[in-house]
C-alpha cells in the first residue's frame, strides 16, 4: 500500500512520488562520506585553546578569572607550581579543612519593626575576640603586633 506522497514544488517539475513505508526516507544514492576533519578546534590554535575557551564560556568566567586561571597553567607548565585536585570532591575537602583552621562566621537574626511588623534580617558576623585570638596564634603574625603604648 502506498504510504507517503511527495508533492514537490511546481518549478521543479517533478512528477508526485508515491512511496511505502519501507521506501520512504530510504535514499537511492548513497551518501559521500564526508571528508575527516584533522583540526576541528579551528579557528583556536590548539585543541586546549579550544577547550579552554569552551569551559571558560560555560562557566562564564569574567577577564579577571581568566587571566588569572592562566597564569596559573603558565607557572605550572613551567614547573614553578603544581595543583594537586584531581576532582571537585577533593577541592570540596580542602575548603573544609580550611575552614576549620579559623574562626567561623556566626548567624545572628536581628529584628527590626518596620511599619507595624516585625522584620528578621540575618546577619554574619565574625566573633572579633575569636578572631584576634586566631591572630595571635598565628606564627608568622604574632611578631609584628606591637603590645607597648606608643
Amino acid at each position: 500500500p502506498i504510504e507517503f506522497k511527495t508533492v514537490y514544488h511546481p518549478s521543479a517539475h517533478r512528477e508526485p512520488l508515491l512511496q511505502s513505508f519501507e521506501e520512504f526516507g530510504i535514499n537511492s544514492c548513497p551518501e559521500e562520506e564526508l571528508p575527516v576533519d584533522e583540526e576541528p578546534w579551528r579557528p583556536f590554535c590548539s585543541c586546549g585553546d579550544f577547550e579552554f575557551a569552551e569551559i571558560a564560556l560555560s562557566a562564564a568566567l569574567n577577564k579577571s578569572h581568566i587571566d588569572s586561571l592562566l597564569g596559573l597553567i603558565g607557572h605550572i607548565s613551567r614547573g614553578e607550581s603544581r595543583v594537586t585536585f584531581t576532582n571537585d570532591n577533593e577541592l570540596r575537602k580542602a575548603w573544609e579543612h580550611a575552614t576549620a583552621q579559623v574562626t567561623p562566621f556566626v548567624k545572628h537574626d536581628i529584628t527590626v519593626p518596620y511599619k507595624k511588623e516585625q522584620r528578621v534580617y540575618e546577619t554574619h558576623a565574625l566573633p572579633l575576640w575569636d578572631w584576634a585570638l586566631d591572630l595571635l596564634a598565628n606564627p608568622l603574625l604574632a611578631p609584628h603586633f606591637v603590645w607597648d603604648a606608643q
